[in-house]
């Protein structure tokens, strides 16, 4: 029975077999970048791949200050070093010495290509982005039923808003067969019926992202009536599928915040909504109590008993005051009468024969001077008492 060996005895073994083979040590390789990142302490780790395969590589701090160009994803690269193996993690990777550029990527030439190609067509325009439902009833999830990013998902979702309903839709993420899987699983979500859709995956390299940049994932999304929010990758990530969902999250935990909003909130609006209702309703009904008094005086006053009670009072008032009016007149003319007799008594020529005066007429006429008579003329001498007729001698 051969010998049992130890995780690490394999990969110190296979190291020692690769570190003592020169044919893997000061070889030139040509392939196109990716995962391009370089870290606070000086160290640039890459991926270098062709149409084929990808091999990893670190080109350490030393090595890196000296480098002379300036290097991204999509860069078509020659590199100089060795291949080494990560014994803790038994993958071997290619620890760079030099690089020198030849060129554009031919994968980031043909993304720049769709991209453009899928510009024209209209699936990046704002105005073809729809508005993510604010309190959906149902979610469809597209994601792998083994994720990290649904149960993220599912975990924010629980918490925020307990009420929405989930359906998976799963979907292989990675590998060559994963673009048509996800575009099948957002077609069964879309004509399923919910109300929102989130397309979920977490974190990888470009090459694990793949299937998001391609073009049947993305003509998938553009054709979705039900609004679509893409989740894939980290916050760095940004695919074709971002740029063509109608909403585009950093993560998949984020994609849970966007699609429902959080229940407590909506119980602190309503409080404060129910307590502006009781307000606004407390005043609508002062204002309705209000005019219901004005118009009840009004009733009353316009009433037919109302009426001829008001009716009598002016009559009543009028009644007095020409009453009032008469008797004042009366008076008055009383007054005035009173001393019209009293200045007419005081002119009377019955008063003044009463004194012992006489009046003297001849021929109906008073007689005022002694002219006006001759003897043996017959007048009429009219007392106090009488008359008598006498003959002037």
């Amino acid at each position: 029975m051969a010998s049992i060996l130890t995780v690490s005895q394999i990969n110190r073994y296979i190291s020692s077999k690769i570190k003592s083979d020169l044919k893997l040590r000061g070889l030139s390789v040509k392939g196109e970048i990716s995962n391009y990142r370089q870290t606070t302490s000086g160290h640039i780790y890459f991926s270098l791949k062709d149409e084929q395969s990808l091999i990893r590589c670190v080109m350490f701090a030393g090595n890196a200050r000296n480098l002379k160009v300036s290097l991204s994803d999509g860069t078509m690269v020659v590199v100089y070093g060795e291949i080494d193996v990560y014994e803790r993690d038994g993958s071997y990777q290619i620890i760079v010495r030099e690089v020198m550029p030849v060129g554009e990527g031919g994968y980031t030439r043909r993304l720049e290509e769709l991209k453009d190609k899928l510009s024209k067509k209209g699936y990046f325009k704002i105005e073809n982005k729809r508005a993510i439902p604010h309190s959906p009833k149902s979610i469809g999830i597209v994601a792998s039923e083994t994720s990290a990013a649904l149960q993220d998902i599912l975990n924010v979702t629980g918490r925020r808003y307990p009420l929405v309903k989930i359906y998976l839709f799963h979907a292989t993420v990675q590998g060559s067969q994963a673009a048509r899987s996800v575009s099948l699983a957002l077609k069964a979500a879309d004509s399923f019926g919910v109300d929102t859709i989130i397309i979920a995956r977490g974190g990888g390299s470009n090459e694990d992202l793949s299937c998001f940049d391609s073009e049947e994932v993305a003509d998938a999304v553009f054709n979705l009536k039900t609004p679509c929010i893409s989740a894939v990758g980290h916050e760095t990530d940004f695919t074709i599928c971002d740029m063509t969902a109608d909403y585009r999250a950093p993560t998949p935990s984020a994609a849970a915040e966007i699609a429902v909003p959080d229940i407590s909130e909506l119980y602190t609006k309503t409080e404060v909504l129910r307590k502006r209702l009781n307000t606004a309703e407390n005043f609508y009904l002062s204002k309705l109590s209000d005019k219901i008094k004005m118009l009840s005086q009004q009733c009353a006053l316009l009433s037919p008993m109302k009426q001829y009670e008001i009716t009598m009072n002016k009559y009543l008032s009028l009644s007095k005051r020409l009453s009032l009016a008469a008797d004042n007149r009366f008076n008055n003319k009383s007054s005035q009468l009173t001393n019209l007799a009293a200045r007419l008594e005081a002119l009377s020529p019955l008063n003044v024969l009463l004194r012992g005066y006489s009046i003297v007429l001849k021929d109906g006429k008073v007689v005022n001077d002694s002219e006006c008579v001759s003897s043996d003329d017959i007048v009429d001498i009219t007392f106090s008492n009488g008359e008598v007729k006498a003959k002037v001698l």
